[in-house]
């Protein structure tokens, strides 16, 4: 396609039917067929390519969340994911991939914290970097989000950052990120957050766009906003969006109307025309026509295994309790849900549905050469919502599993439509049915439940609308619809949801009725529709508990399967707390009290504040949310055939109030009723911030491994015979220890003791990830420039500049200095 004759040839309209979302799919950027210019398919994740259609069930291969895969440390490994994921995305006829998110992990109760790659933006823009590459090396686009400061979603839509993009804060953390990731890659699209900064929402900054990203950094490829993220027309098109996602809400003939009005320049619209043209000749060879499908691919599984591998950090490892010793004479106990139920990923737009589901108890006892070795207990229930109602227990009045639903609109008394369903649960946000009426129409579902036990068992709705429940025929539950956002009925599927205790008989058929009615419509968004019915049968946590301690003293070894789920760690909402449930705490604490050793697997995003047990327990593993490969790269590691290499991308402090943004997180209204964030710890984030070690439970870069390593020689070299001045740093490491292992080579900089304005104590720089057989010793060389790595950004002057002084290069335990 020639860009410039294709621009020549287009009407004014049609320039501008380009510049968003396709009307007939959430997901698309418009195209002009006739013209034979296609429309751009977008998919979310870099966790796993979600199918196009919004409510799709299609698998797809479902990879170790951000979080997991930053703590690989391992640029290569990434790069060969970003390769994978377009052999996901061809199969999902997508050539634009929505990531990865570069957000930084400010505090911890941030619910994306688990899509976002560090607390530090040097090692974010790498790594994202590196996917990027991958992903653009196959002919795709990859389009990194959220620019810029999109660190919280309590309020996200509304809230302002009180920063300016001259202040160090932002330079130095936030914008840094962003700029680390363009000095390495060129990633096809950037996506607007929804948040403003220093009071203009990002999508409208041309500070933010127009100045820093395309003018500073010299950006060339597309911005796009957040789904209905753009918050006008004229100013969102000067400041540089060059696409309204998904649909043209401020654009269309909005937009038309400022052209012609003088408000917007015809060569503003060229220009973005033109970006978008580019792109579809950048994208060509990704072009599909073909059905969505899945399809396992052996490479694509053996990089999410790898990712897994090096992902999962070891965090404590006392008594010899890991790796599982002797496996013919152990005996192991297994606690928890998540044993039987893995948890693969976090919620919201970067989960999605494996393709298989791997059951760890299952794999661990295919380890052992005697399946009677490992016994189980399901211990506490570890879900934050009530399970959709089982279609084995629940039937309608013709016998099929599920239950019926039928759809009425306003003031008729007869159905229009009855179907079937065997999952109790119906989405019609995005897919009305033919034939409904919005405005004033309910929806009925009946089924007949018979439970399997005896007892005061949880009836729930997850609702939109307001309702009522009948049980044989007896009114005895309603409710109001809930006061709930697009986003909350999409992803926090807890605000929706309203439950009843209900006495029943094992045995025994209930008639359920739920009929729920359509809630005020929303304009410019879809209006949540949606019901669900949901059912939980009573039990008695301090039984569970006691099963669990029952199944412990009979064993050498506990391993205990914790921590949350995406139903606890998800876009479109934050945590109010970083402790585990109390129902998990108590499990831990009692199970670790009568095992003889004590192993926790975590499931988390988030750092967790594991203060309360850690001390009772031999080892903690964090997990993440590890992918379709995770529950078999668990068993691996617990069993010594992989070696633990992973580190944390993110410090772990012992409590929440040790946090430097407790206090200043989530955002809260100032007195003119607005929502603000202040970026009270300035720099002052994660390992940057001044500290007692006290205060600390694991640091920055921490990860434990079952051999050791040792660093010596450390050597810098300042060369200055080129235009930039490089330090070469150099220094070996040798694995001292009895295994095979991976460590990474971490770089850190401390500025002089006398600096003009505040420094942290000392920065990463540069890292690398080695492999060293037992006795083997390598030598590691890595140039640094020194105007960039040893610079801070000077407010008065708006520049980077250096101070003279004594400098510190930071490797391992060797540290030497050098002056500038």
């Amino acid at each position: 396609m020639n860009t410039q004759a294709v621009l020549q040839s287009l009407t004014l309209e049609e320039k501008v039917s380009l510049l968003s979302g396709t009307p007939d799919d959430f997901t698309s950027i418009a195209g002009i067929p006739r013209k034979n210019i296609p429309p751009l398919q977008t998919a979310d994740s870099i966790s796993g390519i979600r199918p196009t259609e919004f409510d799709s069930s299609l698998t797809t291969a479902c990879f170790p969340n951000t979080a997991c895969i930053a703590s690989t440390w391992n640029i290569e490994l990434l790069k060969e994911m970003g390769h994978e994921l377009t052999n996901q995305a061809k199969l999902k006829n997508a050539q634009i991939i929505l990531g990865p998110t570069i957000n930084i992990q400010r505090d911890p109760r941030a619910g994306r914290n688990f899509e976002c790659f560090s607390e530090d933006p040097l090692l974010s823009g790498y790594m994202a970097a590196a996917i990027v590459n991958g992903i653009q090396s196959q002919g795709f686009a990859a389009c990194a989000k959220h620019f810029v400061c999109n660190d919280s979603e309590t309020q996200r839509r509304y809230y302002n950052v009180d920063e300016t993009s001259h202040g160090r804060t932002l330079r130095e953390i936030y914008l840094a990120a962003w700029s680390f990731l363009l000095q390495r890659s060129n990633p096809a699209g950037v996506m607007t957050a929804y948040n403003k900064v220093n009071g203009t929402f990002c999508c409208d900054s041309k500070d933010l766009i127009h100045d820093v990203l395309r003018g500073e950094w010299d950006y060339k490829g597309i911005v796009m906003s957040d789904w209905f993220g753009t918050r006008s027309t004229v100013e969102s098109m000067m400041a540089g969006v060059d696409v309204e996602m998904p649909v043209p809400i401020f654009r269309g003939q909005k937009l038309i109307t400022a052209i012609k009005n003088g408000d917007v320049s015809q060569d503003c619209i060229d220009a973005s025309v033109s970006r978008l043209l580019d792109l579809r000749n950048r994208t060509k060879g990704a072009q599909s026509v073909t059905s969505m499908t899945s399809e396992i691919i052996p490479s694509t599984n053996n990089v999410a295994l790898r990712l897994a591998h090096e992902g999962i950090v070891l965090l404590k490892n006392e008594n010899k309790a890991l790796p599982l010793q002797s496996l013919h004479d152990l005996k192991v106990a297994v606690v928890g849900e998540y044993a039987k139920k893995a948890v693969f990923t976090g919620g919201g737009s970067a989960s999605c549905n494996p393709q298989y589901r791997q059951v760890p108890l299952d794999l661990l006892r295919e380890a052992f050469p005697r399946t009677e070795s490992v016994s189980y207990a399901s211990g506490v229930r570890m879900r934050r919502i009530i399970p959709i109602v089982s279609p084995e227990i629940i039937t309608t009045d013709q016998g099929q599993k599920g239950v019926e639903v039928s759809f009425f609109n306003a003031g008729c008394d007869h159905p229009f439509l009855t179907e079937t369903l065997e999952e109790a649960t119906i989405n019609l946000m995005t897919r009305i049915k033919p034939g409904l009426v919005l405005a004033g129409s309910h929806i009925k579902m009946t089924g007949n439940l018979v439970p399997k036990t005896t007892g005061t068992h949880i009836l729930a709705l997850r609702h939109s609308g307001s309702f009522t429940v009948e049980v044989d025929g007896i009114a005895i539950f309603t409710g109001d619809a809930p006061d709930i956002t697009t986003e909350q009925f999409l992803f926090n599927l807890r605000k929706l949801e309203s439950r009843i205790e209900v006495p029943m008989e094992a045995g025994k058929s209930y008639r359920i009725s739920v009929i729920m009615n359509s809630r005020k419509l929303v304009v410019g968004e879809p209006t949540p529709y949606g019901l669900t019915l949901a059912f939980e049968e009573e039990y008695h946590e301090s039984q569970a508990i006691q099963e669990a301690v029952d199944v412990a003293k009979s064993s050498d070894i506990t391993i205990i399967y914790a921590g949350r789920s995406e139903q606890y760690e998800s876009e479109g909402f934050d945590l109010d707390e970083i402790t585990l449930p109390d129902n998990q705490v108590a499990m831990i604490k009692e199970v670790a009290a009568a095992s003889r050793k004590t192993v926790v697997l975590l499931h988390c995003g988030n750092p967790i504040d594991i203060d309360s047990f850690v001390g009772d327990v031999d080892a903690v593993v964090n997990m993440h949310f590890p992918g379709q490969e995770g529950p078999q790269a668990m068993v691996d590691i617990l069993t010594g055939k992989v070696n633990p290499s992973g580190r944390l991308t993110a410090t772990w402090f012992k409590t929440l109030q040790d946090w430097p943004s407790f206090g200043n997180f989530p955002a809260e209204k100032d007195g003119n009723g607005s929502f603000v964030i202040k970026y009270a710890e300035g720099l002052a984030i994660g390992y940057r911030a001044p500290v007692p070690a006290a205060q600390i439970q694991f640091p920055f870069g921490h990860g434990l491994s079952y051999t050791s390593f040792s660093y010596a020689n450390l050597t810098i070299n300042l060369d200055k015979s080129s235009m930039a001045s490089v330090l070469k740093v150099s220094v070996s490491v040798t694995n001292i220890g009895s295994v095979f292992g991976k460590d990474v080579v971490q770089v850190y900089i401390s500025p002089p003791e006398r600096t003009v304005d505040w420094r942290p104590s000392r920065e990463l720089k540069e890292f690398t990830k080695i492999s060293l057989y037992p006795g083997e010793t390598k030598n590691i060389s890595i140039d640094l420039d020194v105007t960039t790595f040893n610079s801070y950004w000077c407010e008065s002057s708006r520049a980077w500049v250096v101070d003279g002084g004594e400098y510190g290069v930071e490797v391992g335990n060797q540290r030497i200095a050098f002056v500038i």
